[in-house]
């Protein structure tokens, strides 16, 4: 699973707090594993990449931490299913 969000190098200290909520979430629930951050230097694109047999248990872990983070506000979601792939926009439902 790939999450395409916005940010700003100031972000970059509650992306590592996101980073370790997933990290921890996905590990208990035995979804996955949180794979490397991606930042793009020529540009405010950041993207989060979450590897696991099932991408829909994944984002049912995933999906309400990233939701709640202010920081995944319109964030692109791609769940991967082999060689097909669904891609939708997240919206956020809390605030953080």
């Amino acid at each position: 699973m790939m999450v395409h969000f916005d940010y700003y190098p100031k972000d970059r200290a509650r992306i590592r707090v996101l980073e370790h909520q997933l990290e921890r979430s996905i590990k208990r629930a035995g979804v996955g594993e949180l794979g490397e951050t991606e930042f793009h230097l020529d540009g405010n694109d950041g993207y989060l990449y979450m590897y696991g047999p099932d991408p829909d248990r994944l984002y049912g872990v995933a999906g309400p931490i990233l939701k709640s983070s202010k920081l995944m506000t319109d964030a692109e979601v791609t769940k991967h299913y082999g060689s097909r792939t669904e891609t939708f926009m997240m919206h956020r439902d809390g605030i953080r």
